[in-house]
C-alpha cells in the first residue's frame, strides 16, 4: 500500500512539476522575455526594441520570436527579423556542448543608414568605449578554451539588407535582398569541416552565391565565390563622390576558388580557377549622356593568387569591340586625367614632399604578377585635339593588341603584337619586343596608306595650304633603348615614302604642290646622337604650280603663316650675366642618292594682260653622293625641258648640306621660245614679240660664301610686233639695242659675269643681274659703236669708228679712212639690223683756207697760163721764182683794194717791205668761200663715204643714208665727218 501511495505521490509530484515546468516553459518565460528581457535589450541598445510573439517549447527545447525589431528613436525599423527560431539540442543539457538541431532566420532585416552628417545609424547600437570597456585581469597564461557548438542546420530565408547614405550630394541606396544562408552539420570542434552556402541578390539577376566548408579551430576554409550580373552602377553609386565620372551602365561577374587559413603566423590565402568578368561598361563625364569609354567585353581568366607569397598570375586577359572617345582641350589637358583623377586632388594642393628628416619606412616586398596573355580586340578610339584652331580628329578602328609573358616586376622582354587601322584608310601594324625596367624596345614597324588629310588642322599653325591628298607608307624596324653607352637612344631603319600628295592655295583654291611619290629608301635615322644616312630619295613627278596674283604678289609668299618672333635663349655665366647661346653642332646627313623623276615646275603671271605660263618639264636625273662632310661633293646631272619643247641640262657638284655650302653647276637652255612672254614685252618693253627663241650657258660656282657666275645668253631670230605704248615701257631705244646686238644671222649675245659675296647683306642675287644687264644695256645705247668696235679683228675705239676724217678742203676719203670704212661695213654685215647715217661736214675755219689756197693756187696757174697764151694744164706747179712774181704782180695789181693802211702802219709798211706770206695772205683774206659751196664740199665727203661703201658690197643702198650736212666749226686739225647708226627699217 505504501508502494502505492509512495508512487502516487511521485507520480503527482512528477505531474507537478511537469505542469510546472511546462507552465514556466510555455507560459512564464515567455511573458518575462517580452515584460522584462526586451526592455532590458532595449534600455542596454538605447534604441526601442519590439517583438510581436514570444514562443518557447520547454519540451522541444525551441524558442521562436517574431516580429521582432530594433527601431530608431522615431520608431523606424533598424534591423529586425520577421521569425527567429533556435531549436537547442537534449544533449547539450548532459555533455559539455552547445549544440543546436537548428537555427532559423526568416526574413531578417538590416536598415543601416548614413544622415546628412554622416554618421551610420547602426553604429548607435555599439555602447561608447568607456562603458564597453570591461577590466580584465586575464592571467598571461594560455585563454580557456571555449565550449564547442554544434548546430545540425543554420538556414537565413529572404534576408533583406537596406544601406542608404544621405551625407552624400547624391544619395546612395543599395538593397541586397533575398538573401540566403545555408549551414549544415556545423562544429567548432578542432578539425571539423562545415558545409556551408551563402546566396544573395543585390538586384534582379544580380546574384551573390558563395559556398564552401569552414572550420574555426583553427580557422580554415575552402570553398567558391562567385557574382553574376551585378550592376557596376549599384555598387558605384556608394563611392561616385571620390571620382569625377560615371559608370552609366555595366555588368560584372567573379568567380574563384579559394582556400584560407591561419594555421601559421601570416594568414594564408589561396584563390586559384579565378576568373572576373565585366560586360557592357559604359563610363561617361558626369552630366553628360555620351560615354567616353565602352567595353563591351573585358575578361580576366585562370587567376592564381597566393597571398603569402604575394604573387598572382594570370592564365589570359581579354577584352573587345572597345570604343574610347578622347580629346585634349585646349589647355593641352587629356581629358581622362581629370576624368579617373581621385576628386579630392583634381585642383587640390599638391602633395608635400617628405622630409628628409623623417626616417622612411622599409618598402614592404612587392607583388609578383604573370600574365600569359593579353588580348585586346576590335577596339576602336576617336581622338580630338581641342588645342588647334580648328580641331583634328583621328579614329582607330580594328585595334588588335597581343602581349605574351608579362611578369611584373619586369625582368625580361615582352612580345607585342599590334595592329589597327587610322582613319579608315590607313593601316599600323607593330610587332616586336618591349623591355620596361630599362626602358628599351626592339620592333617591326609597318604603316600602310596613312592619309595626312586629317591632320591637315596641325599644319594651319604653319602654312595657308589645304591637304587634298596625299598618305605615308613606312616600314622598317624601331629600336630604343633608355640605357644606350655604346648605341643611340633612338634608331629607325628602313622605307619612307609620302604618295599621291595635292597640296592647295586656300585663297585661289588652286594646287601648288603635288607629286606622285616622295620614297626615302634604306633610311636610318639616329637620335642621340643624331644622324641621318638615306641610301636613295626617289621624287617621281613633282609639280609645283607658281602664280603672280593679280596684284603682283607670289601666290607662294601667301603660302607660309608669319609666326611671332622668339628671342634667342640665353646661357647664364659664372659673373651672373648671360651670354648668347650657342649654335648646336650640325646633324650629319648623308644621302647617297637623289633621283628626280619628271619634275614639272609651271609659272603663270596674272598680273599682265594677257596672262603668260611657261614652266619646266621632265626635269629628271640624279644627284649622287650628298652629305654634310665638309669635303664631299656631289654629282648633280639632271635633263628636262622648258615649255615640253627647249631642252634643260643642269651638271655639275653641291654640296648644300655642309656648313660651308658649295656649288659649281653649269646650267644650259637651248632654244627656249620666247613669244609665250610677249606679254612682258609689250609691256616693260614697248614692243609686241613676234617670234624668237632664248638659250642660256650659265656657270654658278660658290666656295666660302663667295659666287662666281658666268652667265651667256643667246638670244635668237628675236623680232618685235606692234608698238604698245606701255606706261611701263623702258625709255632706252630697244630696237636699236636688239639691232646693235643683233648679228647677221639673227643672234644675240651676251656675257654677263657676276661677283659677289653671299656674306654681305646687301647682296641680292636677282637685283645684282637686272642691275648688270640695265647697265650694259645703258652703255650699248650711250656708245653703239663701242659694239661695233669689238666686232673689228684689230680693233677699233668708239672715236675712230663714229667719224671719217677728210683733209681740209677734200672731199677725197684718205687711206687710213677707207680701211676704216671697210672695216666698218664688215661689222655692219654682221649687223644687219643696222643702218649707217653719213652727216656730211664742212669746217668753215679748216676748208675755207684750204679753199682760199687752192683758188689763190688756181689764180696764180691762170695769170702763167696767160702770160704762155697757152690753155691751162691738167695739173702744173710753179716754181718758187713763178710763185713769187706772180704773188708780187697780183699783189701789186690788187693793192688797191686793200684798205689804206694807218699812219703807224703805212710807215711801219714803208720801212719793211712784206714777204711772200704776208702778200699771200693779203690775198688770201681777200678771197671769199660761198656758205653754198662749204655745203657742197660736206655733201661731196658723205656721198664718198656712201659710195665707197656701196661699192665693197657688203651693204645695200638701203642701209646707207645721207643726212643734213653740218657746216659748224669743230676745232680739230682735220675735218671729220659724223656717222651714226640706227634701226634698218
Amino acid at each position: 500500500m505504501r508502494r502505492i501511495v509512495r508512487s502516487r505521490v511521485l507520480v503527482g509530484l512528477f505531474l507537478g512539476l511537469f505542469c510546472l515546468y511546462a507552465l514556466i516553459g510555455f507560459f512564464l518565460l515567455p511573458y518575462l522575455i517580452e515584460a522584462y528581457g526586451i526592455p532590458a535589450v532595449a534600455e542596454g541598445l538605447k534604441h526601442p526594441v519590439v517583438v510581436r510573439d514570444v514562443a518557447l517549447n520547454p519540451f522541444a527545447l525551441s524558442l521562436r520570436l517574431d516580429g521582432l525589431e530594433v527601431q530608431e528613436p522615431d520608431g523606424t525599423p533598424m534591423l529586425g527579423i520577421e521569425s527567429f527560431y533556435i531549436d537547442l539540442r537534449a544533449s547539450t543539457l548532459f555533455f559539455q556542448t552547445l549544440g543546436f538541431d537548428e537555427i532559423r532566420l526568416i526574413m531578417p532585416f538590416v536598415s543601416a543608414k548614413v544622415n546628412r552628417e554622416g554618421k551610420l545609424n547602426v553604429l548607435g547600437l555599439v555602447p561608447p568605449a568607456d562603458e564597453a570597456e570591461v577590466p580584465s585581469q586575464q592571467s598571461e597564461a594560455e585563454p580557456k578554451a571555449m565550449m564547442p557548438v554544434e548546430i545540425e542546420l543554420l538556414e537565413i530565408n529572404d534576408g533583406i539588407l537596406e544601406y542608404r547614405d544621405e551625407s552624400k550630394a547624391k544619395p546612395v541606396s543599395i538593397d541586397i535582398v533575398p538573401v540566403h544562408i545555408l549551414l549544415r552539420d556545423f562544429s567548432t570542434s578542432r578539425n571539423s569541416e562545415n558545409a556551408y552556402a551563402f546566396t544573395a541578390e543585390i538586384g534582379k539577376g544580380e546574384a551573390v552565391a558563395w559556398q564552401g566548408t569552414i572550420s574555426l579551430q583553427p580557422l580554415e576554409s575552402d570553398g567558391t565565390v562567385s557574382l553574376s550580373g551585378v550592376k557596376l552602377r549599384t555598387l558605384y553609386q556608394a563611392v561616385q563622390d571620390r571620382f569625377r565620372f560615371d559608370v552609366q551602365r555595366g555588368e560584372f561577374e567573379l568567380f574563384g576558388r579559394y582556400h584560407f587559413d591561419l594555421r601559421a603566423e601570416v594568414p594564408r590565402l589561396a584563390v586559384q580557377h579565378g576568373k572576373l568578368s565585366l560586360r557592357n561598361l559604359a563610363i561617361g563625364e558626369r552630366g553628360f549622356e555620351e560615354p567616353v569609354v565602352e567595353i563591351p567585353a573585358f575578361d580576366i581568366g585562370g587567376i592564381q593568387l597566393d597571398l603569402e607569397k604575394q604573387m598572382v598570375k594570370v592564365r589570359e586577359v581579354r577584352s573587345s569591340d572597345a570604343r574610347l572617345r578622347a580629346w585634349i582641350d585646349p589647355n593641352g589637358v587629356l581629358n581622362y586625367q581629370p576624368l579617373f583623377a581621385p576628386a579630392e586632388t583634381v585642383g587640390g594642393p599638391k602633395t608635400q614632399a617628405a622630409s628628409p628628416d623623417v626616417k622612411q619606412e622599409p618598402s614592404p616586398k612587392p607583388w609578383s604578377v604573370a600574365v600569359d596573355q593579353i588580348e585586346i580586340r576590335n577596339y576602336q578610339a576617336r581622338f580630338e585635339d581641342r588645342t588647334l584652331a580648328k580641331p583634328a580628329y583621328a579614329e582607330v578602328e580594328a585595334l588588335d593588341v597581343t602581349v605574351k609573358d608579362v611578369q611584373i616586376p619586369f625582368k625580361k622582354s615582352l612580345p607585342v603584337n599590334m595592329s589597327l587601322n587610322l582613319n579608315r584608310t590607313g593601316q599600323v601594324d607593330v610587332r616586336g619586343q618591349v623591355s620596361v625596367e630599362p626602358m628599351a624596345a626592339e620592333l617591326d614597324l609597318a604603316i600602310k596608306q596613312v592619309e595626312l588629310r586629317p591632320f591637315q588642322p596641325y599644319l594651319d599653325r604653319f602654312l595657308n595650304v589645304d591637304l587634298r591628298d596625299g598618305a605615308v607608307d613606312l616600314n622598317g624596324s624601331v629600336r630604343y633603348a633608355k640605357e644606350h653607352p655604346k648605341s643611340p637612344l633612338l634608331r629607325f631603319q628602313g622605307n619612307l615614302g609620302v604618295n599621291q600628295l595635292s597640296i592647295t592655295d586656300r585663297t585661289e583654291f588652286q594646287e601648288v604642290v603635288s607629286w606622285k611619290s616622295l620614297a626615302l629608301n634604306r633610311l636610318v635615322l639616329d637620335v642621340e646622337p643624331t644622324a641621318v644616312k638615306v641610301a636613295e630619295i626617289v621624287w617621281e613627278e613633282p609639280a609645283v604650280q607658281m602664280v603672280i596674283e593679280k596684284d603682283g604678289t607670289a601666290n607662294l609668299s601667301h603660302l607660309v603663316v608669319a609666326q611671332p618672333g622668339e628671342a634667342t635663349p640665353a646661357t647664364p655665366t659664372g659673373d651672373g650675366k648671360r651670354a648668347p647661346a650657342s649654335q648646336a653642332s650640325p646633324v650629319p646627313v648623308t644621302v647617297d642618292q637623289v633621283k628626280l623623276v619628271k619634275l614639272a615646275a609651271t609659272y603663270r603671271d596674272l598680273s599682265i594682260e594677257p596672262s603668260v605660263k611657261t614652266g619646266i618639264t621632265q626635269l629628271s636625273g640624279t644627284v649622287k653622293g650628298l652629305s654634310s662632310k665638309q669635303i664631299a661633293k656631289a654629282d648633280v646631272d639632271l635633263t628636262g625641258k622648258i615649255d615640253n619643247a627647249a631642252p634643260l641640262k643642269i651638271t655639275g657638284k653641291i654640296n648644300p648640306l655642309s656648313e660651308d655650302a658649295f656649288t659649281d653647276l653649269v646650267v644650259t637652255l637651248g632654244g627656249m621660245d620666247l613669244t609665250p612672254a610677249g606679254p612682258y614685252s609689250g609691256k616693260y618693253v614697248g614692243y609686241g614679240l613676234s617670234r624668237g627663241k632664248l638659250s642660256l650657258d650659265l656657270k654658278y660656282k660658290v666656295s666660302q660664301k663667295l659666287l662666281e657666275a658666268e652667265n651667256l645668253v643667246l638670244v635668237d631670230q628675236l623680232t618685235f610686233g606692234e608698238k604698245t605704248e606701255s606706261p611701263d615701257a623702258t625709255s632706252l631705244p630697244v630696237p636699236l639695242v636688239v639691232a646693235l646686238l643683233q648679228d647677221r644671222k639673227g643672234r644675240i649675245e651676251i656675257d654677263l659675269p657676276i661677283r659677289g659675296d653671299l656674306n654681305d647683306p646687301d647682296f641680292k642675287y636677282g637685283g645684282v643681274v637686272i642691275s648688270a644687264l640695265v647697265n650694259l644695256l645703258g652703255k650699248v645705247v650711250a656708245s653703239p659703236f663701242t659694239l661695233i668696235g669689238k666686232l673689228i679683228p684689230e680693233g677699233a675705239n668708239e672715236e675712230d669708228l663714229q667719224f671719217v676724217q677728210f683733209q681740209p678742203g677734200s672731199a677725197t676719203l684718205l687711206e687710213d679712212e677707207v680701211k676704216k670704212l671697210d672695216a666698218l661695213a664688215k661689222a655692219l654685215d654682221e649687223r644687219q639690223g643696222l643702218r649707217l647715217d653719213v652727216a656730211g661736214t664742212a669746217d668753215a675755219m679748216l676748208d675755207g683756207d684750204a679753199i682760199r689756197t687752192r683758188k689763190l693756187h688756181e689764180q696764180l696757174l691762170a695769170m702763167k697760163q696767160q702770160e704762155r697764151g697757152k690753155a691751162k694744164p691738167e695739173q702744173e706747179e710753179l716754181s718758187p721764182e713763178d710763185e713769187q712774181r706772180l704773188v708780187e704782180q697780183l699783189f701789186a695789181k690788187l693793192q688797191a683794194a686793200f684798205p689804206e693802211p694807218a699812219p703807224g702802219q703805212l710807215e711801219e709798211a714803208e720801212q719793211k717791205p712784206p714777204t711772200l706770206d704776208d702778200m699771200k695772205q693779203r690775198l688770201l683774206s681777200g678771197i671769199v668761200v660761198p656758205q653754198p659751196e662749204l655745203e657742197a664740199l660736206a655733201r661731196q665727203r658723205a656721198e664718198a663715204v656712201r659710195n665707197h661703201l656701196l661699192e665693197q658690197g657688203r651693204l645695200a643702198n638701203e642701209r646707207v643714208f645721207l643726212l643734213e650736212s653740218n657746216t659748224t666749226a669743230s676745232g680739230h686739225d682735220k675735218v671729220r665727218t659724223q656717222l651714226g647708226l640706227a634701226v634698218a627699217s
